[in-house]
Order: C-alpha cells, then sequence, then structure tokens
C-alpha cells in the first residue's frame, strides 16, 4: 500500500458528487488574490512575485485534488515550504493545509490518515516558529517571542486539526451509512434465499406427496386392466375361442395369473387391456425413477395419505393443546373433490393451525370452516381459518411466513387462490378456494 492511497469508492464517489466543490474553491481563491497581491505589494515588494507565484501553485492545484491527490498534496507541501523564508507568515498559502488534512482525513486509509495527523503536528510548529521570526520586526523580548511561538502553534495545529477531525467523522459516517447498507442488502438476499429454499422445499414435498397419488392410480389402473383381461381370456376359453398359449416372457403377466393367448389370436379388446396394463407399468416404473428420489427416510410412511374427514383429527389436538377450536364442515364435500385437492385442503388447515400455536399461543377462539361455493362455472372448496387473538410479529420467528409461500404453492396447483392477512376486528384470517369440477 503506497503512502497515498485512498478507501475503494471513495474517489470515483467524490469525483462524481463533488465537483462543483473544487469550483467553488478556485473561485474563493481567486477572489481571494485581489487582497494578497496588494499586501503583499505593501509588506515585501522584493518578493512580491515569488509570493505571489506560490500562491498560485498552492491554491489553484487543488482543483485537481480528487483526480491527482498525491501530486497536489506533494505540490501544496513544498509551496508550504517555500513560504518559510518570507519575512511574514503567507496565511493566504497556509489555508491551503486544513483542506488538505481534511482530504486525506476522509479519503485516506488508516496509515495515511496518521501521517497526515503527525505532518500537520509538524508544519503547526513550523508554523509557529515563522509567526514568532516575524514579530522580531517589532523588537520583541524573549517571552514575547516564545509566547507567540506557542500561540502560533496552537493556532495553526487547532485550525488543521479540527479540519482533520471533521475529514475523519465525515468518513466515519460514510462507512456507516455504507455497512448499513450492505448489511440491508445481505439481509434482503438472506430473506430471499430463504423464499426460494422453503419454495424448493414445498415443491419437494408436494412431488413426494403427488408420486403417491399417481403411483396408487397407476396402480389401480394396472390391476383394473389386468383384471379385465384376464376375465376376457376366461370368457372367451368358455366360449370355446382359441387355445390359451403361456407367454413367460411377458413381463406384464403377474405370476400365478392366467395365461393368455398368443398376440396373434387375441381379440382386439384384450389386445387394448394388455396395452393399457404395459403402458401403466411402464409409466409407474419411469415416475418412480424420476420422483422417488425426492422421498428421504422420514419422510416414508405407509399409512394412507390424508383427506378431508382427517381436519376433524386436527381440530382435536389443537383441542387437547388447551384451545377453543370451533369446527364447521359441509356434508359430502369429499365426493366432490380429487385425492389431491383433499391433501391440498388437509395441508393448509394444518398449516394455519400451526400457525397459531406459533404466533398466538393465548389465542381465545380458533374457527375452521369448509364449505362449497361457485366460482367461473366451477365448484369451489372454501377454507376459511380465523385465530381471533392477534399474531405476533413473524419476521423475527425462525421459519416465519414459509408455510404461508407453501400453502400458496399448493392452492397454484390447482388454479386456486389464497388470501391472509389482518382483519378490522384484529383476527387474522386464512381464506383459500381450491376449485373442483361440478
Amino acid at each position: 500500500m503506497s503512502t497515498f492511497e485512498l478507501e475503494p469508492g471513495g474517489l470515483a464517489q467524490t469525483m462524481r458528487r463533488k465537483k462543483w466543490v473544487n469550483g467553488l474553491t478556485v473561485a474563493l481563491s481567486q477572489i481571494m488574490l485581489v487582497g494578497f497581491i496588494g499586501v503583499a505589494g505593501q509588506t515585501s515588494p522584493q518578493n512580491w512575485w515569488y509570493s505571489v507565484t506560490v500562491w498560485v501553485l498552492a491554491t489553484f492545484s487543488l482543483y485537481w485534488r480528487y483526480s491527482r491527490p498525491r501530486l497536489v498534496t506533494t505540490l501544496v507541501v513544498l509551496c508550504l515550504l517555500a513560504t518559510v523564508p518570507l519575512p511574514l507568515p503567507a496565511l493566504d498559502v497556509w489555508w491551503t493545509a486544513p483542506i488538505i488534512a481534511y482530504h486525506w482525513a476522509r479519503y485516506g486509509s488508516r496509515r495515511v490518515r496518521l501521517a497526515t495527523l503527525a505532518v500537520a503536528t509538524v508544519g503547526s510548529l513550523i508554523g509557529g516558529w515563522v509567526f514568532a521570526r516575524s514579530m522580531t520586526v517589532y523588537d520583541q523580548g524573549a517571552l514575547e517571542l516564545w509566547i507567540g511561538f506557542l500561540f502560533g502553534c496552537f493556532c495553526c495545529l487547532t485550525v488543521t486539526v479540527i479540519a482533520w477531525f471533521l475529514g475523519d467523522t465525515r468518513r466515519l459516517r460514510e462507512n456507516r451509512h455504507r455497512a448499513l447498507i450492505e448489511r440491508t442488502r445481505q439481509l434482503e438476499h438472506e430473506r430471499e434465499q430463504e423464499r426460494v429454499m422453503a419454495a424448493l422445499d414445498e415443491r419437494a414435498r408436494i412431488a413426494r406427496e403427488m408420486h403417491d397419488i399417481v403411483a396408487h392410480s397407476l396402480s389401480v389402473i394396472i390391476t383394473q386392466a389386468d383384471g379385465a383381461r384376464f376375465a376376457a381370456i376366461a370368457r372367451a376359453q368358455g366360449a370355446g375361442h382359441a387355445p390359451v398359449t403361456e407367454d413367460h416372457g411377458n413381463t406384464g403377466s403377474l405370476p400365478g395369473t392366467p395365461g393368455q393367448v398368443s398376440e396373434a389370436q387375441e381379440p382386439v379388446e384384450i389386445q387394448a387391456l394388455s396395452t393399457i396394463s404395459q403402458a401403466a407399468r411402464s409409466s409407474l416404473e419411469q415416475m418412480r425413477s424420476l420422483l422417488g428420489v425426492l422421498r428421504t427416510d422420514e419422510g416414508r410412511s405407509f399409512e394412507p395419505l390424508p383427506a378431508l374427514h382427517n381436519i376433524q383429527q386436527l381440530v382435536e389436538q389443537m383441542q387437547g393443546l388447551g384451545f377453543t377450536v370451533e369446527f364447521f364442515a359441509q356434508p359430502d364435500l369429499e365426493e366432490k373433490l380429487p385425492q389431491g385437492a383433499e391433501l391440498t385442503s388437509y395441508r393448509i388447515v394444518q398449516e394455519a393451525l400451526t400457525n397459531v400455536r406459533k404466533h398466538s399461543p393465548t389465542s381465545p377462539l380458533v374457527t375452521v370452516r369448509l364449505s362449497e361455493g361457485r366460482s367461473a362455472r366451477r365448484g369451489t372448496l372454501d377454507i376459511d381459518v380465523v385465530n381471533a387473538a392477534e399474531p405476533s410479529p413473524s419476521d423475527s420467528m425462525p421459519g416465519a411466513r414459509r408455510g404461508l409461500l407453501g400453502m400458496r404453492e399448493r392452492v397454484d396447483m390447482y388454479g386456486g387462490s389464497l388470501h391472509y392477512g389482518r382483519q378490522a376486528d384484529g383476527s387474522f384470517r386464512v381464506f383459500a378456494q381450491i376449485p373442483f369440477a361440478l
């Protein structure tokens, strides 16, 4: 790291936003030039051009302190040293020192900031000596000269150190602001990642459950197709049609089942049933190879999937935990819903009641209502879960809103809708609609 090194991003940001400061600084320098020329001409006519040259180099170089900070700093320091031989303090040149101190305290690294403070201290001692030396023209005594030296050192050091602390304070404030912005972005990124992971987990869970549903349906198709095919073969044998020939190479036959006629002699309906059975078996094997990997050891169960009538068990579990739960269910809803929609309904009520336990453990009343509705010439299962208590803030709890995201994933699979939020009376409501064919 070089002696003069800016923190990353500080220089570029300053050049974009603070260009007008350079122009203002140069303009003020030009205004001060008029008075300086007059004073220099009266007090030091023999050094007039020398003083003006040093002043112009020191002040006008400040315009490039953002684009060429090391070059400008070196030039200003040389100009300040060049004023030491002058009989009077060149205050119009000295004022560039606090500007340089402010600049490096704000944009420099830690080593550069400390070096700037050390150089400012040494420069203040030199300034005090120059100020005391200028008093010799008035025939002052030793005590007055020491007082002048201390006074000059104090003034130079105070102005420079104040400028340095102002720059350092501004740097700390900007660093805190950038850290806060970065922290906010990181939290937003983490929250978004949690939402994505929750959605992926829920989709994997849905895929596992859909595997069970589709596997069950395909198994029914295979069983019915095989049964119909065997019945057709037996009926054909009883009617005296083509004799039955065993086909041990056909993997579609079940062990211990009747033989089947050869493919050339099979009636069309038997061939169709055989094709259905083989296609269903092939689909079942492919689906197990694709979706079976999503099933974890923890998630494997030989129990049947939950259905609509199992919601009563969820209500009883809540009541066993001390909650007051009112449950209303319209009859004959199970007959109108497919198995997958029943499972989705169960999971929605389960998640809603879980949220009550997590966020409202002292809820006085929970209402669960299942009813049939109408939407766009279709029937809908309306699921309404109302928590009478006002839930606690959920953003600070682990897994907050993941269940709600999972609900939406499930409802979207069936083209339904999900609404949740706080009501006017302070309660929290979860309302879902799952459409089904009439």
